[in-house]
């Protein structure tokens, strides 16, 4: 009897070692890929990402990824930005084409109004965010100038995926500068699940371990609005991606005729709370015109200012 209780005592200790055995070789296989990867944007250990990993190693992801691998490289390429940015569709789409979640859409998963800040048309008849192509060069020079705002790659992935007031908020919140994971632990921002995401994403990437699969599409079905005005205001408020709350404005319009006969001029008077990026949304011109236009040399502007806007 006694030997019997020992041997049981025994073997339970011995499954016991071996479980945590497995586990800490998981763990340590995961995190020295990590150090491994990690090139550009910094691909932190976290304990629970193992988990994540392993729950991301089973997600059917769309072999769209290999279709447009080649078109996201040379992209970044172009801008010289980090390559590990081609695994981002992924978390934020699973690289599904007709992906949406709200107002964003497509695999970058762009919001009407940033889309269209960056060019893309988006009407009654057509929405480029559907476009694999079109799309990667606005989400790219979104991110891109994001990064020349913060200087930190996950600071830009984390405000593209928020909004940048979002962002700002959650930084003055935490008082100090927070690390990545530091967002997630803390619930800083709504949308934290890109984290491990994209770091899962990039690890499994270059383990060659990416659950690609042929996935049926159903035909992308138009999401515009019959007023794109209207769209562009409720986009706003939805999403803050100018990081203000695009209101009903009154504006003093006068039409003068331009060299060409064909364009108008019209004056726009300042309201609290706008920023050039919303104007320019809402008139569907570039920030870069409404700056040479007005001869701005930055993008603030004051409230009871005067703007030329030309049509």
């Amino acid at each position: 009897m006694k030997f019997k209780v020992l041997f049981i005592l025994w073997t339970s200790i011995f499954c016991f070692a071996v479980n945590n055995c497995c586990v800490s070789s998981d763990t340590d296989k995961i995190a020295e890929g990590l150090k491994k990867y990690e090139k550009a944007i910094p691909l932190p250990y976290h304990e629970g990402l193992e988990r994540m990993v392993n729950l991301f190693a089973t997600k059917q992801l769309s072999d769209n990824f290999l279709t447009y691998s080649a078109i996201i490289d040379t992209a970044l390429v172009q801008r010289n930005m980090p390559l590990e940015l081609r695994y981002l569709p992924l978390a934020l789409s699973g690289m599904r084409r007709n992906y949406c979640q709200g107002d964003r859409c497509g695999v970058w998963q762009l919001p009407t109004l940033t889309a269209m800040h960056y060019g893309l048309t988006i009407d009654d008849e057509k929405d480029e965010r559907f476009d694999v192509e079109a799309s990667t060069h606005a989400a790219l020079d979104c991110l891109n100038e994001l990064y020349q705002q913060y200087g930190d790659w996950w600071y830009s992935i984390l405000a593209y995926t928020n909004s940048p007031m979002a962002l700002q908020h959650a930084l003055i919140r935490n008082g100090k500068k927070p690390t990545v994971w530091d967002f997630r632990d803390n619930d800083l921002l709504p949308n934290t699940q890109v984290i491990g995401d994209f770091i899962a994403s990039v690890y499994l990437g270059n383990e060659d371990r990416l659950h690609l699969v042929k996935i049926d599409e159903p035909a992308i079905k138009r999401v515009a609005p019959t007023t794109p005005v209207k769209k562009t205001e409720k986009t706003a408020e939805q999403n803050n991606v100018a990081g203000t709350v695009e209101t009903t404005k009154t504006t003093k319009k006068t039409s003068t005729s331009t060299n060409s006969g064909t364009q108008k001029t019209q004056k726009y008077k300042v309201k609290k709370g706008d920023t050039l990026t919303k104007i320019a949304a809402k008139y569907h011109v570039k920030v870069s015109d409404l700056k040479k236009w007005n001869k701005l040399k930055s993008d603030k502007i004051r409230e009871g200012q005067t703007l030329i806007i030309k049509k």
